[in-house]
């Protein structure tokens, strides 16, 4: 063969080579923000059943009320399988920063059987209604972008 067919089978292959990186790395971006909105629904459906419950305790003179801590747990269970996941270290701080603000409200009793306080009721009120204002809650649409998440946590956690 010619200098020049060996040229263009070189070119050849190193433009399949090109399309195929090409074609890898859009799918693992496509992954990648699959990944996001999965584990983000499941952190937003478990902050609005937290909201949820909150007033529903709220409306019913608490009379279930170890169920609000479960939520709360269950919340920061979702939160902690997104961080195992989470390979970007900024992404992984946005969740510590609401892992540590969830953490805040926790009662610490694995068995539920709790009584809240006067002053735990009132922070899991406080804590529905910055839920509430920030979007975490059902009956308002929700997108599980990023972008958005990170505005969510940021607006919930005040910073």
């Amino acid at each position: 063969m010619k200098k020049t067919d060996w040229i263009k089978v070189l070119l050849a292959l190193s433009l399949i080579g090109h399309a195929a990186i090409f074609i890898h790395h859009k799918l693992d971006n496509q992954r990648q923000e699959l990944r996001y909105e999965l584990l983000n629904a499941y952190i937003y459906r478990d902050l609005a059943q937290l909201e949820m419950t909150i007033q529903y305790q709220m409306d019913n003179n608490w009379v279930s009320e170890p169920l609000v801590p479960q939520k709360l747990d269950d919340a920061i269970d979702s939160v902690i399988l997104h961080m195992g996941m989470e390979q970007d270290d900024d992404k992984e701080a946005v969740l510590w920063t609401l892992h540590d603000y969830l953490k805040e409200f926790s009662v610490n009793d694995p068995t539920y059987s709790v009584s809240l306080t006067d002053k735990q009721r009132a922070d899991y009120i406080d804590l529905g209604e910055k839920l509430r204002f920030s979007g975490w809650n059902y009956g308002v649409g929700y997108d599980t972008k990023w972008e958005v998440f990170e505005a969510k946590v940021e607006e919930l956690v005040g910073e």
